[in-house]
């Protein structure tokens, strides 16, 4: 359940002061993942 969390928090819930998702900000990513993104995944 963390992990699915962690996701969540870093690449698709975008933050106000960022206005982009931290792994975006991270150059880890170019887009904002979806969630059937996210769940393929696990």
């Amino acid at each position: 359940m963390m992990a699915i969390y962690a996701m969540n928090y870093n690449f698709w819930r975008i933050h106000q002061t960022l206005r982009v998702t931290p792994a975006m900000e991270a150059g880890l990513t170019d887009h904002v993942w979806s969630l059937e993104e996210i769940a393929n995944l696990v």
